[in-house]
């Protein structure tokens, strides 16, 4: 399922959660799964199958020790040692023989040392709780949620929100967060991408650069938008047929089109890879990043920002759309 967990809390669920509409919300996802995924067990141990009656979801499961560190803390707890506190004065002992030997009776002996403080946590023993959204023949989508209501401003708010991330991780694979008062038909209809074209024509480069910009909510004084100008400008600079924008919830996608079936994407703000896709873009471009790179990898290629991208990406699109060299 990729990453295991978190080291300290993404980025990009920092701005999400800065994002929603209350302070109250949870952590969930939702996810995808071919109908062979289900078949061969992946999501046997919150209790998800297919039986000959069709798919069982159970409306919660408890995750199991064997799923990861979070999981299994959230199950019996643990001993935290508290760097962060003052040392204390510990002592131990133990009884030892007068002169060697114990027919002579003994004596204890006690040794006193500064030792970190502990703190024991207690296992939670939270759920995730699970809804089928939508099935086919192909493929499910579930509903994810970590059934416990978070505050973002309440203290220690970034501790429990880290836990219940790698808590969701572990099990699912995937993360998001919700607003606690969004039922899940609201959520699917917020996380639903929808495309708008926007035609690239004659339109100078700084023209188009500034309107998408603009739409992905960049103000001039955003440390992000350099980096997104630089890259629309290389994707402008390919000659596509028109450029795309769509959202998805709170996340904003920015494309390129440069044939009927062959379109180039990335989530402009957070994204760290530009995604080339080449059969059927449009299913291909509903999935989260979690759910392609899960997959067979068929239908794209993914081109990470790093040093000579430009070069990559400028490659993938004249093979496909047969420029040539």
């Amino acid at each position: 399922m990729g990453q295991k967990s978190f080291r300290k809390i993404p980025d990009s669920v920092r701005s999400k959660v800065a994002s929603l509409p209350r302070d109250e919300y949870q952590v969930g996802v939702l996810r995808s799964y071919r109908v062979s995924d289900l078949e061969s067990d992946l999501l046997a141990h919150l209790g998800v199958s297919l039986q000959a009656g069709g798919r069982v979801v159970p409306p919660t499961a408890l995750p199991t020790t064997t799923r990861g560190r979070f999981s299994k803390w959230n199950l019996v707890g643990r001993i935290v040692r508290r760097t962060d506190l003052p040392k204390v004065s510990r002592s131990w002992g133990f009884e030892t023989p007068n002169f060697g030997d114990w027919s002579k009776g003994s004596h204890p002996i006690t040794f006193t040392r500064q030792v970190y403080q502990v703190e024991h946590l207690y296992g939670q023993q939270i759920v995730i709780a699970m809804e089928e959204v939508s099935s086919d023949d192909d493929q499910v989508t579930i509903a994810f949620r970590v059934d416990r209501i978070l505050d973002r401003t309440a203290a220690g708010h970034d501790a429990d929100l880290l836990f219940a991330l790698c808590l969701l991780q572990e099990n699912v694979g995937a993360v998001d967060v919700v607003a606690c008062t969004t039922s899940t038909d609201e959520w699917v209809r917020e996380m639903a991408l929808n495309w708008e074209f926007l035609p690239v024509g004659t339109r100078e480069t700084d023209a188009v650069i500034s309107e998408l910009t603009r739409r992905l909510r960049l103000n001039r004084g955003d440390p992000r938008r350099e980096g997104v100008e630089a890259r629309l400008e290389a994707l402008l600079a390919l000659r596509p047929e028109q450029m795309l924008y769509g959202t998805s919830g709170f996340q904003r996608y920015v494309g390129a089109q440069f044939a009927p079936d062959l379109v180039v994407f990335e989530n402009a703000r957070y994204g760290n890879a530009i995604y080339v896709m080449f059969e059927d873009w449009e299913e291909l471009s509903r999935r989260s990043r979690v759910d392609l790179l899960a997959g067979s990898g068929r239908g794209f290629e993914r081109i990470t920002h790093r040093r000579g991208w430009e070069g990559r990406l400028r490659h993938a699109v004249q093979t496909r759309r047969n420029d040539g060299p």
